[in-house]
């Protein structure tokens, strides 16, 4: 199998066009369609409809793209660790939700890197989905998730709790004043949307629907309203009365988790590396509450 092949489909897939495919690709037009072509040779089966400005996916494409991207991660993967230098003996690849990168990974890699000097890390953003789908395809050593699967290819160990509180610019706001003030929903995940959903009983159309906390509290910032983020992540804007709490609201509270996959040990030393986000997550600059 040549990986240009594939890395050429996906990139028709993208783009539904092998003009822009081939200017992306930095190939002829001819040489893209012949590319493909030896694909659909290889797998038997015709993976694009070809019409005139019209390029759609067949069914045998659309179930070939999630085993391209597979393959395409995994050899990547390959060449990072047949290539790394002696005294890099361990390779992490960590994943994570992004907003459990903006409040507690970020911080957590240099940490690592000094506790684990003979260690190299690749990082993923993703969604819980694609997260559980590296780990079980193997491109993900581990990930960082609110909502952990429950796949018996997997293991999990809780790392902490995140307290989320409602915070608005408007000083003695209330739950009643959200609708006027103006409602940013971060997507703290499932468990989250379900007390969210007890919490706001009338259906709220939020003037900001975001994954990331950072983004709504820039949001908040500059253009006021009120909005779930992490007590630590407010500290310095309570403090100085940029921020205030809505008192008749109780804060949310949230595990947070590691989850790995059961043959990452072959390769891999967990228990260390939980050791360590235990501790991070136990210090105060973090956006991390000790567990109960």
């Amino acid at each position: 199998m040549d990986i240009g092949l594939l890395r050429t489909f996906l990139e028709v897939s993208k783009t539904r066009h092998f003009g822009k495919a081939a200017d992306n690709l930095y190939l002829t037009q001819s040489a893209v369609s012949f590319r493909i072509r030896q694909l659909e040779d290889l797998v038997g089966l015709a993976l694009f409809s070809r019409q005139r400005n019209n390029i759609m996916l067949t069914s045998a494409g659309e179930r070939l793209i999630p085993h391209a991207e597979n393959i395409l991660a995994s050899w990547q993967i390959a060449l990072q660790d047949v290539g790394l230098p002696e005294q890099q003996e361990m390779h992490l690849s960590l994943g994570g939700i992004s907003n459990l990168w903006g409040t507690f990974l970020q911080s957590t890699l240099p940490k690592l890197a000094d506790a684990f000097p003979q260690i190299s890390i690749r990082t993923e953003i993703n969604s819980h989905l694609e997260l559980t789908r590296a780990l079980i395809a193997g491109r993900l050593d581990m990930a960082v998730v609110l909502d952990p699967p429950n796949m018996a290819e997997l293991k999990t160990s809780k790392i902490g709790q995140i307290e989320l509180a409602l915070v608005s610019n408007k000083q003695g706001a209330t739950f009643n004043d959200i609708n006027e003030l103006g409602y940013i929903f971060v997507d703290w995940g499932t468990a989250f949307n379900l007390k969210h959903a007890k919490l706001f009983k009338k259906p709220v159309a939020p003037v900001l629907h975001t994954e990331q906390s950072q983004i709504a509290l820039e949001f908040l910032l500059t253009n006021g309203g009120a909005a779930f983020l992490p007590l630590s992540q407010l500290d310095i804007y309570l403090e100085d009365g940029q921020l205030f709490k809505v008192e008749d609201v109780k804060p949310v509270k949230r595990s947070v988790y590691a989850v790995y996959g059961k043959s990452v040990k072959e390769h891999l030393s967990v228990e260390p590396i939980i050791d360590l986000l235990n501790e991070v997550e136990l210090k105060p600059e973090t956006s991390l509450q000790p567990l109960e």
